[in-house]
């Protein structure tokens, strides 16, 4: 019997995912704009909240940049709330292929969203016109109740939906490609969370992650310099 060929465009999700962590994540609707919300998070829940960088799904259109804020409640326990931007503006050669030649000229800019029900989305989602996601994870020890239950006291904010990633995804029509793509942000977020402490810790170190040889005395072997300093020490928030 002939074997089916696989489509290389297809993602197929991991059947770890989830196993290692626990995930929460919701979408929500805000007027306030990322570096208000951020700060507005920060000065509520009273942690530090600092942009990581921007995700980028569509290679076709580099342009589509969706920015990403790290909060993270434990470090131990890697307990981290993400907040990532579900819409932004779309490029003009998108729009622009939308655009009706009977009507003429594009009088707005279009958006573009990850989740949406309607228009330029990435992933057709029931929920309409959210603006940002707050996407919650932690290590699969850990009760993460309390931190769900600070979400809804943010100020400024109306979450729509709110569940764990598989949930969320069985009450979509595309429930593959839904838990397909969340898992895609969250490994997106969580590399980029792990980069921002790296670069952090880099720049405390003064941009030093190695002891030279020279400052080693009566060495019975030679040492590499590029060795990585892994002290937990360093990591402590209170050097």
């Amino acid at each position: 019997m002939a074997k089916k060929k696989s489509d290389p465009k297809r993602v197929i999700s991991l059947d770890a995912f989830g196993s290692a962590k626990n995930y929460w994540i919701c979408w929500i609707r805000s007027s306030l704009s990322q570096f208000f919300l951020a700060h507005r998070m920060q000065t509520n829940l009273k942690q530090p909240c600092s942009f990581i960088g921007s995700i980028r799904p569509e290679e076709e259109h580099p342009g589509l940049t969706f920015p990403m804020y790290l909060m993270s409640f434990n470090l131990e326990y890697d307990i981290d709330l993400v907040l990532l931007a579900n819409h932004c503006t779309a490029p003009m050669e998108m729009s622009l292929s939308r655009q009706n030649p009977l009507l003429g000229g594009l009088l707005f800019e279009d958006d573009y969203y990850l989740f949406n029900n309607e228009g330029l989305a990435k992933i057709p989602f029931s929920h309409p016109q959210t603006d940002y996601i707050l996407m919650l994870s932690a290590d699969k020890q850990t009760d993460m109740e309390d931190y769900v239950a600070l979400l809804p006291n943010i100020p400024g904010i109306r979450i729509v939906c709110q569940d764990t990633p598989q949930n969320i995804a069985k009450s979509q029509k595309r429930s593959t490609e839904v838990l397909d793509f969340i898992q895609y942000l969250f490994y997106e977020a969580e590399a980029a969370a792990k980069e921002h402490r790296r670069q952090k810790l880099f720049a405390k170190l003064n941009h030093k992650m190695s002891v030279a040889e020279a400052n080693y005395g009566h060495l019975k072997f030679p040492m590499e310099d590029n060795r990585i300093i892994t002290s937990p020490l360093l990591r402590r928030e209170d050097l």
